[in-house]
């Protein structure tokens, strides 16, 4: 058997493995097979440099690489980084058969794995079968890495003229690029004439992702369970229904296909991260701390590692008792991850409102959320994370403008809106439509006089403490409240003498005066 533009000897391979009597089998095994150019990396930072070097037509990496890169690991690096092109090869080497190691291999999707021992001629045939098929596909990967969408497809079809046996392949990225660029239709022919011929998994979850993107959400959810059912461990399907659920606020139905997944395949990053902030924003931070300390232990060490991790884990543990000094530690490992900037200043001040009001100190909490919105104003950039994290923060302690404030100045595109956020932001505008309708219904029956006084009280307690050292945060609540008063008693005399009393007290520290105002009847 011989390669249509190349031969085993003309190849470059990098054998991966942190043994080197192995390394030194697997390269006894490739010389029998007739490879000639072969190098050898014995840790996973030796195999990215010497990748980010010179592009390898193969790389032979051993499945338990090292506690922190592991073959999976170091694959979805190299890949993320865009490190190892989709043209090179990259096979497992595993003498592990447990099941889920062998769906979490195929899901992270390597060109084959092999399961030890093998024999020169097995290799051999294994080579020449997946570098025979990464040259057929070269030019779709080219157009693949310049994100030419057309001419993705225009390549998908001259592989299915001129190599009919990579025709399924080229198809699927057809499809995938048709969806990308809203061509539903064209898409839909193409999982429809395959699933016709042959009812393949990925075929069907790509129907439903047409489905999903024509509105059908229903329907696509339906399909999809269904999929699960036939092939459990056809891991796409469930990320696709956990992505469905989340996307339309059905968090314990996501949590479960996650979860599903989890149990089946246990080294997906990108799942772990879903799982995790979906169950801290059910509330279940015992469980988000959990899934996020798996997350930010893998990725220690790595390129992968990324703040949002860290940030995720720390909000979880926030929630949690007798967790200080792990927070402290975190919130360490985070700084040194963004250095000493306005950013890392912006999200510590933000950990520390929520360490604050979860110790019911909301005063303390809401001076931490005015010192991150200076802070957030001074960054020379726009930052997304900082951004949506504040925003976040200011939704949970009653900051809606501030938080509409700062989402609106986010960009316009799909994906940098968190779909958590968006919850939260709509929840919070519910609340101030319910809040509003109260006021209207309150005025309507008159004025709740015992109400009323119980908040000047209030108010009488933050003018004298104003009045010794103005604070803006216990000035914007004094105002709220005289607010709320204005708005539910606008003539009665007590109402009328506190608005002089705080005024007398802005004015004695150089501040505007407050002119009565009062609520409106529903929110913009």
């Amino acid at each position: 058997m011989f390669l249509p533009t190349e031969g085993l000897d003309k190849m470059r391979v990098v054998i991966a493995d942190a043994n080197q009597v192995v390394r030194t089998w697997l390269r006894t095994q490739l010389s029998q097979a007739g490879v000639k150019h072969v190098a050898m990396a014995g840790t996973a930072g030796d195999l990215l440099r010497q990748c980010a070097g010179t592009t390898p037509d193969v790389v032979l990496c051993d499945h338990n690489f090292g506690e922190k890169h592991d073959g999976l690991r170091t694959l979805e690096e190299l890949r993320l980084n865009n490190i190892l092109p989709l043209s090179s090869v990259f096979i497992i080497v595993t003498g592990e058969r447990l099941r889920a190691r062998v769906v979490s291999a195929a899901e992270f999707a390597p060109d084959d794995y092999l399961l030890k021992p093998f024999t020169s001629g097995q290799l051999a045939e294994r080579l020449e079968r997946a570098v025979e098929k990464k040259l057929a596909l070269k030019a779709v990967f080219v157009e693949m890495a310049q994100r030419n969408l057309p001419g993705v497809i225009l390549e998908c079809d001259r592989v299915v003229e001129r190599t009919p046996r990579y025709a399924l392949d080229a198809l699927r990225i057809r499809a995938e690029a048709l969806i990308a660029l809203g061509r539903l239709d064209e898409a839909s022919e193409i999982y429809q004439a395959i699933i016709a011929r042959n009812s393949v998994p990925w075929a069907r979850i790509g129907y439903a992702m047409v489905l999903r993107e024509r509105g059908e959400a229903r329907e696509a959810a339906e399909l999809a369970a269904q999929i699960s059912e036939e092939f459990p461990d056809f891991m796409g399907v469930y990320d696709f229904l956990g992505e469905l659920h989340e996307r339309n606020g059905e968090l314990a139905e996501a949590r479960t296909y996650y979860e599903r997944a989890d149990s089946i395949a246990p080294d997906n990053l990108r799942r772990l991260r879903s799982l995790g902030e979906i169950c801290l924003e059910l509330g279940d931070v015992g469980q988000a701390a959990t899934v996020m300390r798996r997350v930010v232990d893998r990725t220690e060490g790595t390129s992968l590692s990324c703040t949002e991790d860290h940030l995720t884990l720390i909000k979880s543990l926030v929630g949690l008792d007798d967790t200080d000094a792990e927070i402290n530690q975190r919130m360490q490992e985070m700084r040194t991850m963004l250095g000493d900037s306005e950013r890392a200043a912006v999200l510590s001040d933000v950990i520390e409102a929520r360490r604050l009001s979860r110790n019911g100190d909301e005063e303390g909490a809401r001076r931490a959320i005015d010192q991150a919105l200076k802070t957030h104003e001074q960054l020379r950039t726009p930052d997304t994370l900082a951004t949506t994290e504040l925003a976040e923060a200011c939704l949970q302690t009653d900051r809606q403008d501030a938080a509409e404030k700062l989402i609106s100045t986010l960009p316009d595109a799909p994906g940098v809106l968190p779909n958590r956020l968006k919850r939260q932001s709509q929840s919070a505008r519910d609340r101030a439509r319910a809040a509003a309708a109260q006021l209207e219904a309150e005025r309507a029956e008159g004025p709740d006089l015992d109400h009323i006084e119980a908040e000047l009280t209030r108010l009488g307690t933050l003018i004298k403490r104003l009045d010794v050292t103005w604070d803006d945060a216990l000035a914007a609540d004094a105002r709220n409240i005289l607010i709320d008063a204005f708005t539910l008693a606008p003539r009665e005399r007590s109402v009328i003498d506190a608005h002089i009393h705080y005024n007398r007290v802005a004015q004695k520290h150089g501040f505007d005066r407050h002119k009565p105002t009062a609520r409106a009847s529903s929110p913009d």
